[in-house]
């Protein structure tokens, strides 16, 4: 239902607090390249990852550990490597919550995560159940990376979004 000037809600900003995990080895990977490039990628040479693109279906938890913290969602969605010249990703995603007053809710991130840069912003661009007609921004913050492998990152997310 679209409201209407007469029937419009006020408009209530929200703020989430959550840690995302991305894991592109092992048996339990949870992003998976989708054109893997021959040559191994170098961390330190941007240019080695540029084009990459990977498809993430990514847990998101209420504290860092990934074995210690509710599981609280699911970030579903892409990332490409989209300069050859830092290591920054184009990232087009949706956090779908299975947790709390807005499970079953879901929002879409869209941007450039430079991801050496701490923080860094990113757009919220819309959502579904209680973010219908969202917008708003995501604060991320590099938690943990391994910095042999770039296997395995954690990433802390406050995100603010407007919405009725």
């Amino acid at each position: 239902m679209i409201p209407t000037t007469t029937s419009a809600k006020l408009e209530k900003l929200t703020h989430l607090h959550f840690y995302y995990h991305n894991n592109i080895a092992g048996p339990r990977a949870t992003a998976v390249p989708i054109n893997p490039k021959i040559q191994p990628v170098d961390l330190r040479d941007p240019a080695s990852l540029f084009g990459r693109l990977t498809i993430a279906d990514d847990p998101l938890t209420s504290g860092p550990s990934l074995e210690n913290s509710t599981v609280v969602g699911s970030a579903q969605g892409m990332y490409g490597s989209a300069s050859q010249t830092e290591m920054s990703f184009a990232m087009v995603f949706n956090f779908a919550l299975t947790q709390g007053k807005y499970k079953g809710s879901s929002f879409c991130l869209l941007g450039r995560n430079p991801i050496f840069t701490n923080p860094r912003e990113l757009a919220i661009v819309g959502g579904t159940g209680a973010f219908r007609f969202s917008r708003g921004y995501a604060m991320l913050k590099t938690y943990y990376m391994d910095m042999q492998t770039g296997a395995n990152t954690i990433v802390e997310y406050d995100v603010y979004i407007r919405h009725y």
